[in-house]
């Protein structure tokens, strides 16, 4: 099961993502998956949520990420790890800088997640050299079972022009696949266009 928030635009290579229009570039370990927008959409593990009406909807319009890649094939019983790339527009954060738009983010996850918790807060830090924000958090998400599943989140939001980049990357709290080391080569083999 994924991780709340969801894809993929194009491979080059087996293992290489490019996309020119998102200036990004990632090389994913060679065990892991991308994985199609369907696939993605059908996967989604959500908070648990009291309106049942709502959840429905959000299941059926999920936020897709130009990018997922995953370290099982999906389905996958349990919290699969995974990396979510997407591109969004700043709005009236627009100019505020990397921390301004975590913490934006930040804020509605708490309001999604009742036990949202820090593990690391928001602070300053770069991407493959740009400016950016980060920040780790635990919280529980609900799997299309009505399974309670522990996730760990690491997020990082890079301004870029009007938008912002958001890469995320979730995985179990703990146990055999918390793919911290997986995580780290991913997050190590990304590359920025310098403008956008």
């Amino acid at each position: 099961m994924l991780a709340f928030g969801l894809v993929w635009d194009k491979a080059d290579g087996d293992n290489t993502f490019e996309s020119s229009e998102a200036g990004f570039k990632l090389t994913k370990p060679a065990e892991w998956q991308f994985l199609p927008a369907h696939t993605v959409a059908q996967n989604l593990a959500l908070p648990r949520m009291r309106d049942k009406e709502l959840e429905k909807v959000i299941r059926s319009r999920p936020s897709i990420p130009f990018l997922v890649l995953a370290r099982f094939p999906e389905p996958y019983e349990g919290l699969n790890p995974s990396v979510q790339v997407s591109l969004k527009t700043q709005g009236e954060l627009l100019g505020q800088g990397a921390s301004a738009l975590l913490q934006h983010v930040v804020e509605r996850l708490k309001g999604t997640f009742s036990d949202f918790a820090f593990v690391e807060e928001v602070t300053e830090t770069t991407v493959d050299s740009l400016p950016a924000a980060r920040m780790i958090a635990k919280y529980t998400v609900i799997d299309s079972q009505g399974k309670d599943l522990k996730a760990l989140a690491r997020m990082w939001i890079v301004p870029r022009g009007d938008y912002m980049l958001t890469i995320s990357m979730y995985g179990p709290q703990d146990g055999p696949n918390t793919s911290q080391k997986e995580f780290q080569q991913i997050f190590q083999s990304i590359k920025l266009t310098k403008q956008r």
